[in-house]
């Protein structure tokens, strides 16, 4: 009988071109990451993550063995073809200013979960503040994962953990006038007010008609 064995690893050496790690992470996209020494530590999903970047390469470093690295690649759009998306912008002094402002900055593929209950929390505060209250809602409410050392390190809460939470709960967690929203926002979900699992198919104003059906979700955090 033949075996075949998946060689799996804990680091893994991308090569990148016009990618600039330091904005992408520090944007205002994704509120997982710290920034330690030249290093970046976060969690994607269930997965703890360090990430560095030479200009060259991202390096990247994970507490559990992988044997597929598809899960980072499409999170950081590492195949994505950055001129050619460049090459279809309007050729004004806005976009060319921002473009200057911003080399290399990349959208990353986040959960649309976490990504939208982030971006519920985030009204009227700013990006220290809503990084926060993301992590006292996983501290709280998320799955402890495997991380390399240091403090505990948590997933995101599910959709059903924050459904089941009281308003005083979420509160508790900083919230505020955020935490009935955020409440809403997952019960509406589990009680299919909205069409949540299309989402992701669906074009930009096809998404945004659904999400704005949810509790403190408006134009601007549904474009989010």
């Amino acid at each position: 009988m033949i075996e075949y064995y998946i060689l799996q690893s804990k680091t893994k050496k991308f090569l990148i071109s016009d990618y600039n790690l330091d904005a992408t992470l520090s944007s205002g996209q994704s509120f997982r990451w710290e920034k330690i020494g030249k290093d970046w530590e976060g969690v994607i999903g269930q997965q703890w993550i360090k990430l560095r970047s030479d200009h060259q390469y991202i390096i990247a470093e994970t507490a559990i063995p992988q044997h597929n690295w598809e899960w980072l690649k499409k999170y950081l759009q590492l195949d994505f073809n950055l001129n050619q998306a460049i090459e279809s912008f309007p050729d004004d002094k806005p976009i060319k200013n921002a473009l200057n402002a911003t080399p290399g900055l990349r959208l990353l593929r986040q959960d649309y979960w976490e990504t939208l209950a982030a971006f519920i929390l985030s009204a009227t505060k700013q990006i220290v503040q809503i990084q926060q209250m993301v992590s006292l809602l996983s501290k709280r409410y998320g799955k402890q994962i495997v991380a390399n050392g240091g403090s505990p390190v948590f997933a995101f809460p599910t959709i059903q953990a924050i459904a089941d939470c009281t308003e005083k709960e979420l509160r508790a967690c900083k919230l505020g006038f955020r935490a009935p929203n955020l409440l809403a926002a997952a019960r509406d979900i589990l009680n299919n007010k909205i069409n949540w699992q299309q989402i992701p198919l669906m074009d930009t104003t096809e998404a945004r008609k659904e999400l704005i059906k949810l509790s403190g979700v408006g134009q601007k955090i549904a474009d989010c």
